[in-house]
């Protein structure tokens, strides 16, 4: 038994606990964070191999959301933008559409693309004007519906939807029918014509370090894996005993600890693949979407363009997602598959050296009904235990850290 009681014991070091545990340790709570892996992040981490920078999916900050801002040192960060828009794959070879708005020099571009109609380009434009203008708390209040019906409602062709907005979105929410709720694309929309998707430049990894960067080596504690809580007391895997005035569950919906397992809200999954190669695929800063119908890549970054400190030695780092669960596949054989794919529009593909997959089974969760609203992102389980996370809103880094810090401050004001 650990004797030295503490006000709270967060129970995972993702976002949501580590978002938490600042707000707490700012309000002069003591805190422990139990984390049952062997560092901080949860599903938002960087790895080092041969000299490369992985992020374990591909993943991006949206330099909009309220709460990174709120709670983020960018400067500290160095991010590195991509550029807005995206490389559209197509039967034809490729071509760019852009945000003109935020980047003039791509107008010309952009109206000659063939990825859609000239009305097309002029919905896109009055949804982002639609959109700047609503807030937040507007998105999630609207009635949901599924992105593809929004989409097609707003009028846009099926072109621009096989060419952009499928690959795009499907990208983002990890699904491919766009069953994700209206209300999420809006959000997310709204995100990318306001702000920047951007990566650390040293890895998504440096979010959570630097969420973590004040804890102590006895505030966070790492392969701990909480098995059981029983009132104020948890009980790990290694025969630990702790306990708190107060315990938050800040863990994935999979790995709720006794007595707390509930029926899983359905979960999307992707597997990540990366490639080195001599010479980069396309020069440009943009991601690269795979509008082919029945492909299997969906689409590809070459991380070094954006941030050179993701390859030491200059080599391009190729990333590509495969949107759901591949982990039954052969990797030789998705090797395979995927560069036959892309050797259509980059021939020197079949010269790409395979560097690591990652299959990431429980990347987000569904989030085909989705909420932004204060009473239901905080839940008490019991009169100690409060639970936190982005499943019980949305599927976002955003969503995380808020639902970290409303659980902290649900904390604070049941012991006042």
């Amino acid at each position: 038994m650990h004797n030295n009681k503490t006000d709270v014991i967060i129970i995972g070091a993702g976002l949501a606990g580590l978002t938490a545990a600042k707000v707490l340790k700012a309000a002069g709570k003591s805190v422990k964070i139990l984390e049952a892996s062997d560092q901080v992040g949860g599903r938002v981490r960087t790895d080092e191999v041969d000299g490369f920078l992985l992020d374990r999916g591909f993943q991006v900050l949206l330099t909009a959301y309220p709460e990174t801002k709120r709670f983020l040192d960018y400067d500290a960060l160095d991010l590195r933008k991509f550029d807005p828009g995206a490389l559209i794959l197509n039967e034809k070879g490729s071509t760019i559409i852009g945000d003109p708005l935020r980047q003039p020099s791509t107008l010309i571009s952009t109206l000659r693309s063939p990825a859609g109609t000239l009305g097309d380009k002029i919905r896109m434009l009055g949804l982002k004007i639609k959109l700047a203008g609503k807030s937040i708390d507007e998105i999630f209040s609207e009635e949901q519906t599924t992105t593809l019906a929004y989409l097609e409602n707003a009028g846009f062709s099926v072109r621009m939807m096989n060419q952009f907005f499928k690959p795009f979105m499907s990208g983002i929410f990890l699904e491919e029918k766009l069953s994700t709720s209206s209300r999420m694309f809006e959000f997310v929309f709204k995100m990318f014509s306001e702000g920047d998707a951007a990566v650390p430049a040293k890895g998504m990894g440096m979010i959570p370090l630097q969420l973590a960067r004040d804890l102590s080596a006895q505030e966070l504690i790492f392969h701990e894996k909480v098995i059981e809580i029983d009132g104020n007391t948890v009980k790990t895997s290694s025969g630990s005993v702790y306990q708190a005035d107060t315990v938050l569950i800040a863990t994935d919906q999979l790995n709720l600890p006794k007595p707390f397992h509930q029926s899983v809200r359905a979960y999307r999954s992707v597997t990540n693949l990366y490639f080195t190669a001599a010479e980069k695929p396309f020069a440009s800063p943009l991601i690269a979407l795979n509008s082919m119908p029945g492909k299997l890549v969906n689409n590809i970054a070459v991380m070094n363009q954006i941030s050179p400190s993701y390859s030491k030695n200059g080599d391009s780092l190729i990333s590509l997602s495969l949107i759901g669960d591949r982990s039954k596949t052969n990797i030789s054989e998705l090797q395979t598959k995927a560069v036959h794919e892309l050797k259509t529009w980059f021939p020197n593909a079949t010269n790409w050296k395979h560097l690591k997959t990652y299959h990431i089974p429980y990347a987000l969760p569904d989030d085909d009904q989705v909420t932004n609203d204060a009473e239901s992102q905080v839940r008490k389980l019991n009169v100690h235990c409060f639970v936190c996370g982005d499943y019980l809103m949305n599927g976002s880094i955003n969503a995380a850290m808020k639902s970290g810090k409303l659980a902290a401050k649900a904390i604070l004001s049941s012991t006042l």
